[in-house]
């Protein structure tokens, strides 16, 4: 949250932009850097999936289309932290407004669509991350499911960067 938040209270916002950069590269710097954090983070827990596969029998399409979906999971929830911290100054705000965000997509929309039949339960069973990440860590990678986190994921760093541009 401390992405574009802390560079806005600190001034430190207006050395970056005023560098031969545009604000979508510098969206796009903060997003893959962050990308690149939790795709360390899950690389060491491969060891885990080794491990196991060792001992045992283990589904290798799912475990490796679980890890994929963790992937795509952190991508749309890095660009949602993004726009939180574009949107202010303070890096609690902006940690509060994703955590909202995150909630909404993670939890209330499958909540709302399992007590809500018919159409519009199926249309928020499609806004829901978890449907959607479910769907991959079964071992099925389907095209809507990864048209959904490519469109939050554009969605967020679009806002993000138009965001930065009107400063």
């Amino acid at each position: 949250m401390r992405q574009l938040a802390e560079e806005k209270k600190t001034g430190t916002i207006e050395l970056l932009l005023t560098k031969d950069v545009t604000d979508l590269q510098v969206i796009l710097g903060k997003f893959l850097s962050c990308l690149l954090m939790v795709s360390i983070a899950l690389a060491f827990t491969l060891v885990y999936y080794i491990t196991v596969s060792r001992i045992g029998d283990i589904d290798h399409g799912a475990t490796l289309c679980g890890y994929f979906g963790l992937f795509l999971m952190s991508a749309a929830y890095i660009s949602i932290g993004l726009l939180a911290s574009s949107l202010t100054n303070n890096q609690v705000v902006a940690f509060l407004l994703a955590l909202l965000i995150g909630i909404c997509f993670h939890f209330v929309f499958g909540f709302l669509a399992s007590s809500i039949a018919g159409w519009q339960g199926e249309l928020l069973a499609g806004l829901s991350l978890q449907t959607h990440y479910d769907s991959i860590s079964r071992g099925v990678i389907d095209t809507k499911d990864l048209v959904y986190f490519a469109s939050i994921i554009v969605l967020g760093l679009s806002l993000a960067a138009q965001v930065i541009a009107k400063r």
